[in-house]
């Protein structure tokens, strides 16, 4: 079990092992929740796209894992929609 030390501000510091196996960076948020007598910290799971840093070191959209796939008639429609 790791442990860790709340700062006078109730701050957390997550080991960077845990940081790297949720993917977790600076200004990600992160879902927490009760279980009993447990906080529980989820990765935060968007519900909207976001931009992130590709492969490359560009900046590209990246759609929440539940979205449905984007089609051509998709993205008429959503472009449709601005002026």
């Amino acid at each position: 079990m790791t442990t860790a030390v709340l700062s006078t501000k109730g701050q957390l510091v997550i080991p960077q092992h845990f940081r790297r196996t949720l993917d977790l960076h600076a200004g990600d948020k992160v879902a927490l929740s009760l279980e009993g007598d447990r906080l529980v910290l989820r990765r935060y799971n968007a519900t909207r796209a976001r931009i992130v840093k590709g492969h490359s070191g560009r900046r590209v959209l990246e759609a929440p894992a539940d979205a449905p796939p984007m089609t051509v008639q998709t993205v008429k429609a959503l472009l449709s929609e601005f002026p």
